[in-house]
């Protein structure tokens, strides 16, 4: 169970920063009686070559030559009572995204004002017998029991970025995957119970009232409208991305056959869209084959099913993952007449001692920007390729390269400046590489 609940410092990577459910909390559980404090960070820093279409674009040009990195903080406790009850608090504090400017103002209403945000903060309680219950704004099963997608190589987060390498390549650029430990799902508050482990098979379940975080929504709703956080319905709904009442299960197996480890899992996250109650129209929706027009007033339901799994040997890991179902990108709801997404990943990974080699190759198709009659093709097709080496000079302490390729389709759509109906910019490719250094303590 402690994997679930703590990850170790090796946790966040050798070498590397660490994206997902890492929280740099002691991996062994603390003494019976004991409470054990901790204030982990991370803190990466690059320099990156960055190229893709829209590097030039209506008059403006990018550097190829960029730099970034990011700081995260790790405070919580773990502690145990004399019977074994196991209770704490784990927790993630990042660096915000901010305009560009001259340097840092801070207390200033100008470009490059810094913050510090919440991205996790739960507790957790229960014993290695009964199971454990996670109670506040982290990760759900989905994240946590996700099989085949290796990302501890090159920077840690490759493509699914936040502060990496991924960070700088422009978004119209930027391919997508449905990658389970992003922060529309984590960064919300839910319960989570996670069950003990019986003969290699362990189990999760979640559930989530509305995609708010702490604190969020509750500043200014005097009465029920839509900057309060329990929304559940609203004139003309609240858009494709608040939902509502998300419940996620997965189950998993872990398994170790002649010294060949498995894992596999699979589960399922469902949500709901804001309602509409006034039944006003969200989008109109023409048919290309006999012109019938039709006023859309809501969102279909999100629904998604997952299964991945993974061997290892001799250092060696192999990995594969698939989801599907009614979701866009972003985990977006869609609208009627949108296709389902499909998007698979392979990925595979080397350790040796201190060096560290991986790799991941996905595969998104999705409706994008797709609406019948609105002249863009049904399918968004995306894909990324990423590749990275690491060498831990020192347990805190790492340096690192990381390689990315990325590419991004769909007929009749401008990427660049979201039109539809257009044989512009109706393809994208990105490549960036870039190297650094990680200490984490």
């Amino acid at each position: 169970m402690r994997k679930f609940l703590l990850a170790s410092v090796a946790t966040l990577g050798m070498v590397a920063g660490a994206t997902g459910a890492a929280h740099a909390q002691a991996a062994t559980p603390p003494k019976p009686g004991t409470l054990v404090v901790h204030l982990n960070g991370l803190f990466t820093y690059q320099l990156d070559a960055v190229g893709s279409s829209v590097n030039s674009y209506g008059g403006y040009k990018l550097n190829p030559i960029a730099n970034e990195g990011f700081l995260r903080l790790y405070p919580g406790f773990d502690a145990m009572t004399t019977g074994g009850f196991e209770y704490g608090v784990a927790s993630e504090i990042r660096d915000a995204y901010t305009n560009p400017g001259q340097g840092m103002q801070e207390n200033a209403a100008a470009n490059g004002t810094e913050s510090l945000v919440i991205r996790r903060a739960y507790a957790y309680l229960g014993t290695k017998q009964a199971g454990i219950v996670r109670i506040g704004q982290g990760d759900g099963p989905w994240t946590l029991m996700q099989d085949g997608v290796f990302e501890n190589f090159g920077d840690g987060n490759q493509w699914n970025s936040d502060g990496g390498i991924g960070s700088i390549v422009p978004s119209a650029a930027h391919p997508t995957w449905l990658f389970s430990d992003t922060g529309a799902l984590y960064t919300t508050l839910k319960i989570v119970y996670l069950t003990p482990t019986f003969a290699g098979f362990n189990a999760g379940i979640g559930f989530e009232p509305n995609s708010n975080g702490i604190k969020e929504g509750l500043a200014a709703c005097t009465v029920a409208q839509s900057t309060c956080a329990a929304l559940a319905s609203a004139p003309g709904g609240a858009g494709n991305a608040r939902r509502k009442n998300t419940l996620d299960a997965m189950v998993q197996y872990t398994g170790e056959f002649s010294g060949v480890g498995v894992k596999v899992s699979g589960g399922y996250i469902k949500s709901s869209p804001i309602g509409n109650s006034t039944g006003s129209s969200i989008e109109t929706i023409v048919s290309p084959e006999t012109g019938a027009i039709t006023h859309e007033t809501g969102y279909k339901g999100l629904g998604i099913a997952t299964v991945g799994g993974q061997i290892s040997y001799a250092g060696f890991m192999v990995g594969a993952n698939a989801k599907d179902g009614q979701v866009n990108n972003g985990y977006t709801f869609l609208l009627p007449g949108q296709r389902n997404a499909f998007d698979w990943l392979v990925s595979a990974e080397y350790t040796a001692g201190p060096v560290t080699v991986g790799g991941y190759y996905f595969n998104n198709q999705s409706a994008g920007a797709h609406l019948p009659g609105n002249g863009v093709g049904r399918t968004e097709q995306d894909n990324g390729v990423a590749v990275g080496a690491n060498y831990a000079v020192t347990p805190n302490l790492g340096l690192f390269v990381t390689y990315l390729y990325g590419q991004r389709k769909q007929y009749g759509f401008d990427f660049a400046n979201s039109k539809t109906n257009t044989t512009v910019g109706n393809r994208m490719h990105s490549q960036a590489i870039g190297a650094g250094a990680a200490l984490k303590w």
